[in-house]
């Protein structure tokens, strides 16, 4: 074998994969933090044809709850800020998790693994929960790659308020103060 032929089984993909599984088992599985994942469900929700928001016959739809495992979890406190409205504060949150994770819960947002549709940006439709606050994603960076393959994914969030849930009959339970 040469070096710059490499065969056998250990090819980058049996490696990639082996990594991530390694991902999973490794750094998720210890701590033992979860989430629960809600998808939008575009089909089923309806939206008021005029104004493009949620309509108040029906409503947006998530399908859910999906554990996804979680490797980190930073969490910051929202400041209170004083707009022309008034106060508002929503905490924010970072999740670092392996990329397979995310596609075993979220298949739709994927090609193949490690490679994103352009349909990643639309996970902002999405719902997470966890410590009994609902988060709405905002960005997805890929964190890791190994030959241009992603192996991680950092999402960020920003909490959903409970006057923001009015419509979303799913979120009651949170959007109240209770679960």
């Amino acid at each position: 074998m040469r070096a710059n032929a490499p065969g056998g089984r250990f090819t980058a993909d049996f490696e990639l994969n082996a990594i991530g599984d390694g991902i999973t088992w490794d750094l998720t599985n210890p701590i033992r933090t979860f989430a629960e994942w809600w998808s939008f469900d575009k089909v089923t929700s309806t939206v008021d044809p005029v104004y493009d928001v949620d309509s108040t016959v029906g409503g947006r739809v998530w399908t859910g709850p999906k554990p996804i495992h979680v490797i980190t979890a930073d969490w910051k406190q929202g400041n209170v800020q004083a707009t022309d409205r008034g106060f508002y504060n929503a905490d924010m949150l970072d999740f670092t998790i392996n990329i397979d994770d995310l596609i075993e819960v979220s298949p739709e947002l994927f090609e193949t693994r490690g490679s994103y549709k352009a349909k990643i940006s639309e996970a902002n439709r999405y719902r997470c929960v966890w410590r009994e606050q609902v988060y709405r994603p905002y960005h997805v960076q890929p964190s890791g790659y190994l030959e241009d393959r992603g192996t991680l994914i950092t999402i960020r969030m920003i909490q959903v308020m409970g006057d923001e849930m009015v419509n979303d009959a799913q979120f009651q339970q949170y959007a109240n103060g209770g679960h």
